[in-house]
C-alpha cells in the first residue's frame, strides 16, 4: 500500500490538477463525464501504463438504435463518444473485455 496513491474526488477536476504520470487510471465515474475524463487521463498515463474504464457496453445501450437513455439523458451517447475516442487514439493499444458491463483496457504504447 505504500506504493499506491489512492485519491477520491471529482475525477475530471482531479485529473486536471495532477501532473502524473500514472501507472493506472481507473474510470468508473458519472457516465456523462467519460469523454472529458479520457481526454485528461490519456496525457497522464506513462508508457506501458493502463487506462481502465468500466460500463463501456452500458448494458447493451451503446449498440442500440435509437439510443435508450433510461438512466440519465446523454449518458449513452457520452459512453459511445468515449469509446470512439479511446479506440481512435493511436498512442494506445485497446481492447474491450465483454464481461460484466464491458471493460475497456487501453495500454499506452
Amino acid at each position: 500500500w505504500g506504493r499506491i496513491d489512492y485519491q477520491v474526488g471529482e475525477a475530471v477536476n482531479f485529473l486536471k490538477m495532477e501532473k502524473g504520470p500514472f501507472d493506472i487510471i481507473y474510470n468508473d465515474i458519472d457516465k456523462g463525464d467519460y469523454p472529458q475524463a479520457w481526454e485528461e487521463a490519456k496525457r497522464k498515463i506513462r508508457p506501458g501504463g493502463l487506462y481502465i474504464a468500466d460500463n463501456c457496453l452500458w448494458f447493451g445501450r451503446v449498440v442500440e438504435n435509437p439510443v435508450t437513455d433510461d438512466v440519465k439523458p446523454g449518458w449513452t451517447e457520452a459512453i459511445r463518444e468515449h469509446n470512439r475516442r479511446v479506440y481512435a487514439d493511436k498512442n494506445f493499444d485497446v481492447t474491450l473485455i465483454p464481461m460484466r458491463d464491458g471493460i475497456i483496457v487501453a495500454r499506452r504504447k
